[in-house]
């Protein structure tokens, strides 16, 4: 009855049923969760020509509400389940018109409102599904109206619209997040079948291998042609080489609990960035840091986490070949429900080829040309012992972005150092 009257209106020119009986359709078609973010925002316009128009989906943790759509300079823009604004959508029906309530401004924590800024929302309207508050539209000014203000219809018209969108938004989420889970659980097992034979393989070269280098230097000694000492020099080389694999092998078997002490991530970074920094004279690359506090204490194994770090940035500078730039970022975040980080490294190099994206993580796969394969492998090994997570993604401007999320663990406060607890 309510889309029957909306459509009678004489003055609206527009053709509303279409805009709806192709918008359901494009909800069965598209099979990305972004492009549809995407797709209900364009219809929106359609429907209601704003200035703005963002939407924010829940995460697959369900501790935060982050931007499908929003431009690259806001990416770094969420919401909190339990700060005010979310908490009002959850607990009331209908949308909400900031400029018409000012008193619930009060309710809105200071983080709401930066978003609100920077989004330059009037409307905020909810996406509910299964009882739950799925995701958040922001709704700017409408650009036809001075005031830029919208009519009850409109408001109506644009919830109907939403219940729709919600729904199919959902569904691909679940799919997506279920899908993505499954494939951490497939990779976790298979590298850890994987490190197993790797362990007992390893133990088994070693051994004769030693042998064969120790045999060479011995007869190296005793070597006069000159020929045949730089032939031995090779082979003592490819030994080691071996060995190296080797020990690569070891490193990315060995499932020894992390030995966790706290430590300062800022700290450990800086370190890693300045060791590469030494080895970057013949390439012109740039480095920038957003650290959200100058010291973010995390409680992990040290040397694991400089290793982890090493193997992430140095892939970053592979990437790069001659002149580009490696942003770095780490802010404060939830990790299964407890405070935890988030550690990006972006870079501008050459990106992944999608030939080659499902066997990042798969021992001895790489294209360098001298490399082992073992660097990610060991990475992911590691973020998994700290109970944390890695992915690594084309950026959309070019190179790669690999997130790493890992919990931060218990913190003692001074007073209970003093008191040695």
């Amino acid at each position: 009855m309510i889309l029957a009257r909306i459509f009678k209106r004489k003055a609206e020119t527009y053709d509303y049923r279409q805009t709806f009986i192709e918008f359901n359709r494009s909800l069965h078609i598209i099979k990305d969760r972004t492009s549809l973010a995407f797709s209900i925002m364009s219809r929106i316009y359609e429907l209601i020509p704003t200035s703005a128009q963002y939407l924010f989906w829940i995460n697959p943790e369900a501790t935060r509400y982050l931007p499908l759509n929003v431009p690259q300079t806001h990416q770094d823009l969420y919401l909190l389940p339990d700060d005010g604004l979310a908490t009002w959508l959850t607990l009331n029906e209908g949308s909400l018109t900031v400029s018409k309530s000012p008193e619930y401004a009060n309710i809105f924590s200071e983080n709401d409102r930066s978003v609100l800024r920077a989004l330059g929302g009037l409307v905020v309207c909810p996406l509910r599904a299964n009882n739950g508050l799925r995701g958040i539209i922001f709704l700017g000014a409408r650009k036809d109206r001075k005031k830029g203000t919208y009519t009850g219809k409109e408001l109506e018209m644009l919830s109907i619209l939403l219940d729709n969108a919600t729904l199919a938004l959902d569904n691909l989420s679940y799919r997506e997040d279920h899908a993505a889970g499954l494939k951490r659980l497939y990779r976790t097992d298979r590298l850890a079948l994987v490190g197993q034979l790797a362990a007992g393989a390893a133990h088994e070269i070693r051994n004769p291998l030693t042998s064969i280098g120790s045999a060479i230097q011995y007869i190296q000694e005793d070597m006069q042609d000159a020929k045949k000492r730089k032939m031995m020099v090779s082979i003592l080389s490819e030994v080691e080489r071996i060995n190296k694999i080797l020990t690569g092998l070891l490193s990315f078997s060995r499932q020894n609990n992390p030995v966790k002490h706290e430590h300062d991530l800022v700290s450990m970074m800086e370190q890693t960035v300045g060791m590469l920094k030494t080895m970057s004279v013949h390439k012109r690359i740039t480095y920038t840091y957003r650290y959200h506090a100058s010291a973010l204490p995390v409680v992990a194994d040290g040397d694991q986490l400089k290793q982890l770090f090493t193997n992430i940035l140095m892939n970053a500078y592979d990437a790069i070949e001659n002149e580009g730039h490696i942003q770095i970022e780490i802010c404060p975040v939830q990790v299964d429900h407890a405070p935890g980080y988030q550690i990006t490294v972006a870079d501008s190099g050459k990106g992944i080829d999608e030939a080659h994206q499902e066997k990042l993580f798969d021992p001895f796969f790489t294209t360098k040309t001298e490399g082992t394969g073992l660097g990610l492998s060991i990475s992911y090994g590691i973020v998994q012992q700290h109970g944390g997570s890695v992915e690594i993604v084309n950026r959309p401007e070019g190179g790669a972005l690999v997130t790493i999320q890992l919990p931060r663990g218990e913190i003692k406060s001074k007073g209970d150092e003093k008191k040695g607890i």
